[in-house]
């Protein structure tokens, strides 16, 4: 069965006095940018996985709508390493998963996973997508795209 994944870095996040890092929210330029991704998207993940922290999360709900939005704590500060074992879980049982978290990691495991440098640095809501054939094979890249891309098309 073929296996796809999104690796999405959150929204801009506000950075209000006093709030510490894991709670900081989104700023109110992620729903324009979200609404974007969301279209892109076209309908696909099944599911989104994101890091507890509150602009992950708040960009996991803004992108799926309806679909089911599970909190991941190792996801908050993991490196490729740890990451990598988390999305291998979760498409060992669900094929389309989306997971939304932070840099530097969102952008050191696109890099990893293409086997080369796509991508210098996934900007705020940018998504790298991949896709392999079946469990345990190489993830193949299929695209990158950020919000700034698609106010122009």
């Amino acid at each position: 069965m073929a296996q796809r994944i999104w690796l999405i870095r959150h929204g801009k996040s506000a950075r209000p006095f006093g709030v510490i890092d894991h709670q900081r929210p989104l700023a109110a330029r992620a729903n324009a940018d979200a609404a974007l991704i969301r279209r892109w998207l076209e309908g696909a993940p099944a599911l989104y996985v994101a890091s507890t922290a509150l602009r992950a999360v708040q960009t996991a709900a803004l992108l799926a709508g309806e679909r089911p939005v599970a909190e991941r704590e190792e996801l908050y500060h993991a490196d490729a390493a740890a990451f990598l074992a988390v999305v291998e879980e979760t498409v060992a049982a669900t094929p389309s998963a989306a997971f939304v978290a932070h840099n530097p990691t969102i952008t050191d495991l696109a890099n990893q996973l293409a086997g080369r440098a796509v991508v210098d640095n996934v900007p705020t809501l940018g998504v790298v997508a991949f896709e392999r054939s079946g469990e345990g094979g190489n993830w193949r890249h299929v695209a990158c795209v950020a919000p700034k891309a698609l106010r122009f098309r």
